[in-house]
């Protein structure tokens, strides 16, 4: 994912200098429709590298917009599988404790019974 940005930042760093003296002119507000909104058309002319940066930054946020939730969602789903792991984790080594208390009765229950055993003989 790094070299993917990487890569993508080096090519826009390429064409914004490729495109530094070039002009663009870009319409806004065609004439057909200014006449029906009666207003006056507009169209502004860029230097082609601001117009190249403006797109690669309107790529950006457009992407950070759509993936967003997804990513919270998913943010989410990962606390939630965490906490569950912590929860199973913790009753592992709860019911291990109690495991190992009940395995020291048994002994001692053994130990006092063969005791008992030997004391009847």
């Amino acid at each position: 994912m790094k070299f993917i940005s990487i890569l993508s930042i080096l090519i826009l760093f390429v064409l914004l200098l490729m495109n530094y003296q070039d002009t663009a002119g870009v319409t806004v507000l065609s004439s057909k429709i200014a006449q029906i909104l009666h207003v006056s058309p507009l169209s502004v002319t860029l230097n082609m590298a601001v117009y190249i940066l403006i797109l690669f930054l309107l790529g950006q946020i457009s992407a950070i917009c759509f993936f967003a939730p997804l990513y919270l969602s998913l943010k989410e789903k990962y606390k939630a599988y965490k906490r569950e792991l912590e929860k199973d984790s913790i009753s592992n080594q709860t019911s291990a404790s109690k495991i190992a208390v009940l395995e020291n009765k048994i002994t001692v229950l053994e130990k006092a019974l063969d005791e008992a055993l030997k004391g009847k003989n």
